[in-house]
């Protein structure tokens, strides 16, 4: 079991709550920000030529409203921009307008990256940092975030960053693998299984042994606290013969 708990705490744990997102193309399958304080790195994919893939979170006026996109420095990366859609921001222009209506929304604020990224390494995974935007919410209610390839007609792989708060545990073990899996797939993707799916599993496996080992060990504590002759089964009441 020892080995099985090093290797668990040998993922770092400065990452920000990772996770792989996929099915959310449309504005009803959008994938929701429970927590939209937590800092997360969400890898997902632009999989077919004009893909838009949707985020929703509800904020509060005077919330952190910030959203960052970056990109694996790996096969498969792709420039991604983003539309924030909700209430409060200024009035949708271009093809915002579209987006926000699908949504119902009042204001949008549109991002695209500039320049050349930040190459940088977070938790062992290379990230092409393109930047994003860090403001406020002006207003109380539901944001959406729609997410499209910087060049028409491109796919690859993006990861959204949401989120300020930093935190970290036990828990986003196996939510750290399959990003990793996610960064490690090839692309275009080949017909086998995503390779974050055997990673996953061995996530779990070391969750699942380092809670039996943390188990096993409360038990043993509790039994060095027994008196003894609870622990003989009472064999000092036998009977002489």
């Amino acid at each position: 079991m020892v080995p099985l708990v090093l290797l668990a705490w040998a993922v770092p744990v400065s990452a920000h709550a990772p996770s792989v997102a996929s099915g959310n193309e449309l504005p009803a399958t959008a994938q929701v920000l429970e927590d939209p304080t937590l800092s997360r790195a969400i890898g997902a994919t632009i999989a077919s030529p004009g893909e838009v893939d949707w985020y929703r979170m509800d904020l509060g006026a005077g919330d952190p409203l910030v959203v960052e996109m970056t990109a694996p420095d790996a096969a498969g990366g792709i420039a991604a921009r983003f539309t924030i859609l909700g209430p409060g921001l200024p009035a949708p222009v271009g093809e915002a307008v579209a987006l926000a209506e699908q949504v119902g929304a009042a204001g949008s604020q549109a991002w695209a990256p500039e320049g050349e990224p930040d190459r940088t390494n977070h938790a062992g995974l290379g990230f092409l940092e393109y930047g994003g935007v860090r403001t406020q919410a002006p207003a109380t209610g539901t944001y959406w975030i729609a997410v499209a390839a910087v060049e028409a007609g491109s796919t690859g792989k993006y990861v959204l960053a949401p989120g300020v708060r930093e935190a970290f545990g036990p828990g986003d073990l196996v939510g750290y693998a399959s990003l990793a899996g996610f960064f490690a797939d090839p692309w275009p993707p080949d017909s086998g299984l995503p390779g974050w799916v055997p990673i996953a599993i061995v996530g779990a496996l070391i969750i699942a042994g380092t809670a039996a080992l943390a188990a096993a060990s409360v038990l043993l504590r509790r039994r060095s606290r027994q008196p003894q002759s609870a622990v003989s089964g009472g064999s000092q009441d036998r009977p002489s013969q």
